[in-house]
């Protein structure tokens, strides 16, 4: 019989109290893997069999309330193979009897001296063992009925990584021939789509499928396949495979499949139906390494005793669900290892059918997703940092809160931010973490070409050195610092965390890494524009103050002195004649007119609001009649509506008209015609050469000795404050054709 070496659990259940310490003593002393615990009553037996774990209970008969038989009957109820022995002062054959009759495991009688503590010792290690031993016999033969499969494990695109002999004799092949092919070598043409548009994305959404699928052996001939398949964290699908048209198996072809299912990359548990508890009857060696118990600690319990005080209920309530409903479920949850130590756990579990469709095991099988619950939860973490950079006003702020998210984030614990100055052509240390200081003395400033740091800057690519000493580009070779990551911030500046030890940041570390400094560099270029806007907004300010003080001397500083001249004018034609009245006449007109123009292009916005539909037609001829048109003829060949602000609008029609005369003559022809996109002012008259087409528009440009330079200027002005645009070209009758294009018409 194999000597087990796990401590052996004792129930002692004797009504004096002295008697149970004083065997306890014995017992313990005779095996040290014994541990006793008493009970002076039967109830109290019950109520420590249910709290606690016991391989042997070993009980008197003679007790109130209930006797030893009554009591072994009481856990026969519960515990139908927990080996029971009766040890008692009162013996007789119809006791015997009665407790052989109740499932008693040994009978013993007590006796004087302490022998009989060694025999006693005996039974109790010969009976644990005994029941250790089949239940572990029953534990093989219930896995080996329930995993008579074949084994693959498929990579990413679907080609075997691993097959099993079992799984290759199915299909008539080799192992090693099957390694690298695809599945598609294992199915007929007519079977395949069904497998691409209905199982993989069941497996991709649920994490498992089971069911029927028709395999084609490398002879041609196919055969019915009972088929499981489940992925793994890594995207590698598990698959099992059981020939349902020739059943057959034999221990060495099930040894193989656990050996094939203990090198699977998952846990894999089975639970058996019948046993109480639906407890675990097979596991596979990763399960055991993912949760740190043995397998002995393992079977015959349920899965539960992984769950603990952080295990949330939702997740253990879907599963309960789904066994429940004799259905498959997926769920995520935080299990314990046997060293107290979180984890968190993907559960994937699924009912194991009979040939008559009924649910005699469940399969579980288990991955650790710690790794990735952590990446998920620092991508969160990143994510919600974002709202705190873009809310920063400045660059320093930017840098500590940059460099606080590296720290408690991504666990950077050392680290700094360098802000590259422009006039110093440096990377200034801007922000760091205390731990920093525990490494160096003083935060370095890094010039052109003197560090990695400026290297990796001027590369804009991320890296993590994982020894600094060996780069030539090294800023401090007496550094304590082994290994570095650098994360540029574009063109603003650096991200650099170190560490005492080498090769301490790994690929993980660098995106995640990237990922921050992406969040850092676009606060940054927030700052940099609303630093850049608000310089705009002072020179605005101090553009609109000056303008405000240019108008205010035309309209008051120069404009009355001209009123008084006008005035002392025509004092003066009252007193004389002269022909130089005339021309101060004229003088004191040019002057007006240059202050009017120089008032709207001062005053008018950039931008007009109070549109409302213009008829062209009608604007155009009232314009007409407000200026000196002398012997010209206005021609209006449109009949379209604009949205614009009219009296704007009207300014941009005198301007034009007024220059037609001005610089074509009098007798001038002016048109107003449509457009697709606008509409156009065109004369007769000599037209505008193209090396000047753009210089006209220029304020105070002017080839009249009567104009003043402003008007065509004030027509562009208007048009760009609606959103349009004036250009000008030659006209059909050779003068010059105004385009007022980008108008958007309101009569269509």
């Amino acid at each position: 019989m194999t000597h087990i070496a796990d401590p052996i659990r004792i129930l002692h259940a004797d009504d004096e109290p002295g008697f149970a310490d004083m065997t306890a003593t014995f017992l313990e002393r005779e095996d040290d893997r014994i541990d006793v615990q008493t009970a002076t009553s039967a109830t109290a037996g019950l109520e420590t069999l249910a709290d606690t774990d016991i391989d042997c209970v070993v009980s008197d008969y003679d007790m109130p309330e209930r006797n030893g038989i009554q009591f072994l009957e009481a856990v026969r109820e519960e515990y139908r193979s927990l080996p029971f022995i009766l040890y008692t002062g009162k013996g007789s054959e119809e006791i015997a009897s009665d407790a052989i009759s109740a499932g008693v495991t040994d009978y013993l009688q007590k006796e004087s001296g302490t022998d009989q503590y060694t025999v006693l010792a005996n039974r109790i290690t010969n009976a644990v063992e005994s029941q250790r031993v089949k239940r572990e016999r029953n534990r093989q033969l219930d896995a080996i009925e329930s995993a008579k499969e074949g084994i693959s494990i498929l990579d990413e695109d679907g080609r075997f990584i691993f097959v099993n002999e079992a799984y290759a004799d199915l299909y008539g092949y080799e192992p090693e021939e099957m390694r690298g092919e695809h599945w598609e070598l294992l199915y007929r043409d007519e079977d395949i789509p069904r497998i691409y548009e209905d199982i993989l994305p069941t497996v991709e959404e649920n994490g498992y499928w089971t069911g029927t699928t028709m395999g084609l052996r490398a002879d041609g001939s196919t055969f019915t396949e009972d088929h499981v398949l489940a992925m793994t964290d890594h995207g590698e699908l598990v698959c099992t495979v059981r020939d349902l048209s020739e059943r057959q198996g034999d221990e060495q072809e099930l040894s193989r499949i656990k050996r094939a299912m203990d090198e699977a990359p998952i846990g894999i548990v089975i639970t058996g139906l019948e046993q109480e508890g639906t407890p675990i009857i097979y596991t596979n060696r990763r399960f055991l390494e993912l949760t740190g118990y043995t397998e002995s600690e393992v079977l015959g319990r349920n899965c539960r005793f992984l769950q603990g005080e952080a295990t949330e209920s939702e997740p253990v309530d879907a599963m309960r669900a789904a066994i429940e409903a004799d259905e498959s479920v997926s769920v995520e949850l935080r299990n314990y290892r046997k060293d107290g130590t979180l984890f968190w756990n993907q559960v994937t579990i699924a009912p194991v059918r009979d040939d008559d469709g009924a649910v005699v095991n469940y399969v579980g099988f288990q991955q650790d997703i710690t790794e990735r619950k952590e990446h998920e939860h620092r991508l969160r973490a990143l994510s919600e940092s974002v709202q705190d950079l873009l809310r920063a006003d400045t660059r320093e702020t930017v840098a500590e809160i940059g460099v606080e998210t590296a720290r408690t984030v991504l666990g950077l614990e050392a680290n700094t931010i360098h802000l590259y100055d422009e006039d110093a052509r440096t990377l200034e240390p801007v922000a760091a973490s205390d731990a920093i200081y525990e490494l160096i003395d003083e935060l370095p400033t890094f010039t052109p070409g003197d560090s990695i740091a400026w290297r990796v800057y001027e590369s804009g690519d991320a890296l993590a050195v994982d020894d600094v000493h060996a780069d030539p580009d090294i800023y401090n070779p007496d550094t304590p610092i082994k290994s570095e990551l650098y994360l540029p911030l574009g063109e603003h500046g650096i991200l650099l965390a170190g560490s005492e030890t080498a090769a301490a940041f790994d690929q993980r570390d660098v995106v995640l890494g990237e990922i921050l400094a992406g969040h850092v560099t676009s606060a940054l270029k927030q700052v940099e524009g609303t630093e850049q806007l608000r310089d705009r907004e002072r020179a605005l300010e101090q553009h609109n103050d000056r303008l405000e003080s240019f108008t205010s001397v035309v309209s008051h500083d120069l404009r009355n002195p001209l009123n008084v001249a006008q005035g002392r004018l025509q004092l003066a034609r009252e007193q004389c004649e002269s022909e130089h009245l005339a021309a101060v006449e004229r003088a004191h007109e040019r002057m007006d007119t240059l202050l009017t123009d120089l008032l709207t292009l001062a005053q008018d916005g950039e931008t007009v609001t109070d549109r409302e539909p213009v008829a062209l037609a009608s604007l155009a001829e009232n314009c007409w009649k407000t200026v000196e048109t002398a012997d010209a003829t206005l021609i209006t060949d449109i009949d379209r509506t604009v949205l614009a602000n009219e009296s704007r609008l009207k300014q941009l029609f005198e301007n034009l008209v007024r220059n037609a005369v001005e610089h074509a003559g009098t007798d001038v022809t002016v048109r107003v015609g449509a457009l697709d996109d606008g509409f156009y002012v065109a004369d007769d008259g000599p037209g505008i050469s193209e090396d000047e087409r753009e210089t006209v528009f220029e304020a105070g440009y002017s080839t009249s000795a009567e104009g003043t330079g402003f008007g065509l200027s004030i027509a562009r002005q208007v048009a760009s404050a609606h959103g349009w645009e004036l250009s000008v070209r030659d006209s059909a009758d050779g003068g010059a054709r105004f385009e007022i294009t980008g108008v958007s018409f309101c009569d269509s």
